[in-house]
Formats: structure tokens, C-alpha cells, sequence
């Protein structure tokens, strides 16, 4: 399933393309957001401005998915704290999940998900 791709979050997607994640962050505030908006959730009436995210964080918390009825192999869904303090839902792999932990040093790689998307997932750091 292909992501819906807005006004708000077209410069997130169009800047994955180029290895760069990006996120918002308030210029009255300087404070991050996450999920893309076309406005400040802390100063109402500010657009907020895309900055490149350090893509590096720490796992908050995770849940390995079992799809039923399929031969496809279970896989780890993870929320990441980025290191700015959003909170980004992923994927996260390269890690059994006997090793994961809430806590555990991530680092952002990209995947594409076709030729024209690419997704941010996380791994071990």
C-alpha cells in the first residue's frame, strides 16, 4: 500500500529520495513536530519549516506483527524517539526481536518501497 502524498507531506517524501529525513519544526518556537501539518501545533496561525533530522533515536516502544493466514514472515513495527523528541512510527530491522528493548540506540536507512518512494526504517545503531 502506497502512502497518500499531500501538500504537507511532499516535501518529506520528495527529500527521502535523496537519503534525507526530514521534519518540522515551529520558527516561533523552535520547537519539533511529527506528523507533516501545514501549520504549528504550538503557535496556531505559524507554517512550520522542514529541517533534516540527525536520523538517529532510541526505540520507545514495538510490537512484531504476525500476518495470519499468509506465508509472509512476521515483522517488527517499532515507534522511534527521535533524538529531536518526535515520535516516528517505522520499521524496524536487522534485529531479532528477542533483542529488542525500549531504549535501544537506532539509526535511520532508506528502502525503497517502489521507483518512486522510498521508506524510512530504522536499524540498530
Amino acid at each position: 500500500m502506497k502512502p497518500v502524498i499531500d501538500n504537507d507531506s511532499a516535501p518529506f517524501w520528495d527529500r527521502l529520495k535523496k537519503r534525507q529525513l526530514l521534519i518540522q519544526r515551529c520558527p516561533a518556537t523552535g520547537k519539533y513536530q511529527w506528523y507533516p501539518r501545514g501549520h504549528s501545533i504550538y503557535a496556531p496561525g505559524v507554517s512550520p519549516e522542514w529541517v533534516e533530522a540527525k536520523g538517529t533515536g532510541t526505540l520507545f516502544s514495538y510490537t512484531v506483527i504476525h500476518v495470519g493466514n499468509t506465508k509472509r514472515p512476521p515483522y517488527n513495527c517499532a515507534m522511534v524517539r527521535l533524538d529531536e523528541g518526535v515520535i516516528m512510527l517505522s520499521s524496524l530491522r536487522d534485529v531479532d526481536p528477542t533483542d529488542m528493548y525500549v531504549g535501544l540506540p537506532l539509526r535511520v536507512c532508506f528502502e525503497p518501497l517502489d521507483d518512486e518512494i522510498d521508506l524510512p526504517v530504522f536499524r540498530p545503531a
